[in-house]
């Protein structure tokens, strides 16, 4: 079973030795591993080497081939619960980047009903701290968070809408509306390194302009979204409690939610150990036909080989496919509560109008059905767990509560009104004596509004309207 799949650019001027001598220091200096006495002996990695130590085993290679260097190694492990961890740590140099990807497989030799993903590999961390990250779009790879300045509202829709030119997912943190962020973005960037970007912005405010910059695409409030390459998709997570525990599950969540959907990536066919094991193969055939060589043996070895990894190659493509084909498609915006295990997916043709719309909607209508059903019965079951595993939270009460503080006491429409309105995302169009306001593109609900009004309740009644017709 594939447990982790990631792949990033490293710093381009490191050479495919370090690549190979960081792969010894993982593994010299991790407690967990019968090999860390025989790499901390090991001065370097050879070319093609094979190192075996009670129930594990490693291989490395180096190659190059049409015009590219292609180096790595593959770790197996053999546990005392009878299960198989299989690391392939593969990377290839061209003239221009250096790219690296890890792959964690494990198996079981008996029937267990669920396996164990296993932590994150240590060479993630372990190639940040020796070598670095390379450039990803407009992004350097980092196991630290990218802290966007107040004139970053261009780069920020960029990354948002898939055209920073970055391969790896974008999760972008945003403030509360407090100025505080309710997730560690140090922590987290820590525990997705070499799987995604951390990206955090600098202040409410700018929400507020890259709301207009992106349609009101970017997350806002707290909340914290995972922008997919090439603009395909978001997932947004809302804060449920204002608590540091609340915080962690949250981040665990995202920390989760990356490490699954990248197990549907496709890999760079350069970065896969298959691949460059068939390539090692062929370049030995070849050489064998060069020399001239009578050795049957050594032919049907080389030819043997070249067609193992060939049909490994086959059988990575083909399990690809049926992930690809089985699994959900998890690059449809959603939003994830926090604290729920097995998340409810249910289509629908809308969009948001404003975070967590549908789901605060469908929520509030569980927590009214419950006063209406009968207790002891498996419907009331149910939607007792619904209501305890999902929060009410969206944007709604922000959102109405500054409507009613703008239309508080209003009389017309000045330069101030207009520019807070239309922040909050309402387009204001004039029709004869009124105003006409639509939210976000919700032309069905709009709100007429007289350009002058000398009744004291216009504006509170204006704001009542609001929300009950959208919110």
């Amino acid at each position: 079973m594939l447990s982790l799949k990631t792949q990033f650019p490293i710093n381009e001027r490191t050479e495919p030795e370090q690549l190979l001598e960081a792969i010894r220091v993982w593994i010299a200096g991790s407690p967990h591993y019968t090999l860390a006495p025989v790499m901390k002996a090991q001065t370097t990695l050879s070319d093609e080497g094979r190192h075996e130590a009670l129930g594990e085993r490693l291989l490395t290679t180096s190659i190059i081939q049409h015009g590219k260097h292609f180096c790595g190694a593959q770790l197996e492990k053999r546990d005392n619960e009878g299960r198989t961890w299989l690391t392939e740590v593969t990377g290839c140099r061209r003239d221009d980047a250096f790219w690296v990807s890890v792959l964690l497989h494990v198996d079981s030799e008996l029937p267990v009903e669920r396996l164990d993903q296993g932590r994150r590999p240590h060479i993630l961390k372990t190639i940040m701290t020796n070598i670095g990250g390379g450039l990803d779009g407009a992004l350097q790879v980092s196991d630290a968070p990218h802290y966007l300045g107040e004139g970053d509202i261009e780069l920020a829709a960029r990354l948002i809408a898939g055209e920073a030119a970055c391969n790896m997912p974008i999760v972008f943190i945003s403030m509360t509306a407090t100025g505080r962020l309710h997730v560690d973005p140090k922590q987290l960037a820590q525990w997705l390194s070499g799987m995604a970007h951390v990206v955090v912005e600098p202040s409410r405010q700018f929400s507020v302009r890259l709301a207009r910059a992106t349609y009101n695409e970017n997350a806002y409030g707290g909340a914290v979204a995972i922008y997919w390459p090439d603009g395909i998709g978001k997932w947004t997570f809302l804060p449920r409690l204002d608590d540091e525990e609340a915080a962690q599950v949250m981040q665990r969540s995202i920390s989760r939610k990356v490490r699954q959907s990248l197990l549907s990536q496709r890999t760079l066919q350069d970065c896969t150990w298959s691949y460059v094991q068939e390539l090692r193969s062929r370049q030995r055939v070849q050489e064998l036909l060069e020399s001239g060589t009578a050795k049957i043996e050594e032919f049907v070895n080389a030819f043997d080989s070249e067609h193992a990894s060939r049909q490994a190659r086959i059988d990575e493509l083909e399990a690809e496919n049926r992930r690809l084909r089985h699994r959900r498609p998890d690059y449809a915006p959603r939003i994830e509560q926090d604290g729920s295990d097995r998340p409810l997916q249910l289509a629908s043709g809308l969009e948001d109008l404003y975070q967590g719309e549908r789901n605060a909607i469908l929520m509030d209508l569980v927590h009214a059905a419950l006063n209406s059903v009968e207790k002891d019965t498996r419907r009331y079951e149910v939607l007792t767990d619904l209501a305890a595993r999902n929060a009410l939270d969206s944007e709604a009460g922000e959102i109405t509560e500054r409507i009613k503080v703008l239309l508080k006491g209003y009389s017309s429409m000045n330069g101030s009104l207009r520019s807070d309105l239309e922040a909050l995302g309402f387009e204001i169009n004039e029709e004869g004596k009124h105003h006409k306001l639509v939210f976000r593109g919700a032309e069905r609900f709009h709100i007429v509004l007289s350009k002058t009004s000398s009744d004291r309740r216009a504006g509170k009644n204006a704001a009542s309207l609001i929300k009950r017709l959208l919110f």
